[in-house]
């Protein structure tokens, strides 16, 4: 399995990146399974589950036999360290620690029982205990620091870590005695193969030839540009949407450049996200929200996207960005240049770079600055930019409350609480699942017209798979699970 970047980090319960989850989707089991095609939450390790009214209490039954690769049991016990583990790991878990956001505790009231208590509503988070940052982790790691758990875990899933070489490979075995898939899995007892090896490989037309020269089974992070040659040698393209947040610029609030919602919103009309047609893939397409039109919730909102240059322009007059000899707006003699930040080894950045060349024409200077993963991550985490580009995964509209709350993963960088903290928090008290919907629909439209997020395109999972491989599926979220996968050759 080829992967397109550097994992880093093996711990799921730290590392939202891509790369990351796909390895960590083979090594741990969770609570429950979210069907991909129904959206609901079936049993997994726990068998069954209630909810109090107010979505402050958890109640989960654990089922027996179950253990770590290690031979401990995954019991209640073990459950409950695993969420006091993700709340505990604070910043170091962006996504965990919006997943246990007003988090009081998780306990183990005997072997087989786990109640895990809130003190305001959280209806997002039987979600939650679906994806792959809440997967179960053996006690014996969990006693590890996080450093030593970026190259070492212990799992609950199908397969065993066996090696994890940074920048080079992550190999893992089968389980033997793993039998106890989740509830909706085609797929039972023990892994279909005997093993799987990820393999970095950050060019895509190396990853292509690998794939067509049989020197890799799965590429999983298939370019535009590859698939029609792909497709041509008669290998098989998977793909699924994504659910969750789209590529969204996501601007730094407390740049002085970017403070006023103005400017934000010129950048949002400045852009032409029709003309991304020729950079995407064929199974992928421009934003019409911040949410991808696969998950719950969505609702159209191209009429605060569409382009229009004009409109840009009279913010930035009305914002106090005046126009220039060399075409760049400037206010007090200082000119209107932003620092988008992102990974060297993005593979989109000749969308950013279309993106660049359409703010220039209404008088932004969007300067991009690739980084290595790195310098990267300690730029976006030291808040060094002006703007970055996020997307998240996840089926379910909660995935708003991640990025945008002022107390989440905040890449606005926002201080104060606002209007768009008021519906997220509505959104995690409410359980009626149409007002849900009219909640995250509204909280979108806040979120695009005040300038928080700038969606540019919705992106799809799409696998590359030898046709002698049989047995590989994309989850919920679109990451593919490796579980039942076979070679027949």
């Amino acid at each position: 399995m080829a992967l397109a970047a550097d994992p880093q980090c093996i711990d799921p319960h730290q590392v939202p990146l891509t790369e990351a989850l796909h390895v960590g989707r083979q090594l741990v089991d969770n609570l429950t399974y979210q069907d991909p095609q129904t959206g609901d939450i079936r049993p997994w390790i726990a068998t069954s589950w209630n909810v109090s009214d107010e979505s402050k209490r958890f109640t989960f039954n654990i089922r027996d036999g179950a253990t770590f690769s290690n031979g401990e049991p995954v019991d209640a016990a073990a459950v409950a360290a695993n969420i006091e583990d993700l709340h505990a790991l604070g910043a170091k878990s962006p996504i965990g620690a919006s997943y246990t956001v007003h988090f009081v505790s998780a306990e183990a009231s005997d072997s087989h029982t786990v109640v895990v208590t809130f003190d305001s509503p959280s209806s997002q988070f039987l979600q939650a205990t679906s994806m792959v940052t809440t997967g179960l982790l053996a006690p014996e790691t969990l006693r590890q620091t996080p450093e030593e758990r970026c190259t070492q875990i212990i799992g609950s899933g199908p397969f065993a870590l066996e090696s994890f070489q940074p920048n080079s490979a992550v190999k893992m075995v089968a389980r033997p005695d793993y039998d106890w898939a989740a509830d909706g899995f085609s797929h039972t007892g023990r892994s279909a193969s005997d093993g799987i090896e990820f393999l970095v490989m950050p060019e895509s037309g190396v990853r292509s030839g690998g794939l067509q020269s049989e020197q890799i089974d799965v590429d999983t992070d298939v370019q535009a540009q590859d698939e029609k040659v792909n497709e041509g040698q008669g290998l098989v393209l998977l793909s699924r949407p994504r659910s969750g947040m789209v590529y969204t610029l996501l601007p730094n609030e407390q740049s002085p450049r970017l403070a006023d919602a103005r400017v934000r919103n010129a950048i949002s009309r400045g852009i032409d996200r029709k003309a991304f047609s020729d950079l995407l893939s064929s199974r992928e397409t421009y934003s019409t929200s911040v949410l991808s039109a696969s998950t719950p919730g969505y609702v159209d909102h191209f009429d605060s996207l569409s382009y229009d240059p004009g409109a840009a322009a009279s913010a930035l007059d009305a914002a106090g960005w005046s126009t220039t000899s060399n075409g760049i707006r400037s206010k007090d003699g200082e000119p209107l240049t932003l620092r988008f930040v992102f990974a060297s080894t993005d593979a989109r950045s000749n969308i950013y770079q279309l993106v660049q060349q359409q703010l220039r024409a209404i008088g932004v200077d969007l300067q991009l600055v690739p980084l290595a993963s790195g310098a990267n991550t300690e730029a976006q985490k030291s808040g060094d930019y002006d703007i970055v580009c996020w997307s998240l995964t996840r089926p379910d509209p909660e995935v708003l409350s991640t990025i945008f709350g002022v107390r989440s993963s905040n890449p606005n960088k926002r201080t104060d609480a606002g209007a768009i903290d008021l519906l997220l928090d509505q959104l995690a008290a409410t359980t009626e699942s149409e007002s849900r919907l009219d909640i995250a629909s509204a909280a979108s439209r806040e979120i695009i017209e005040q300038g928080h997020g700038i969606p540019l395109f919705e992106q799809s999972s799409i696998i590359g798979v030898s046709p002698d491989l049989d047995g590989v599926v994309l989850d919920a979220s679109s990451r593919p699970n490796f579980y039942g996968a076979r070679i027949n050759r």
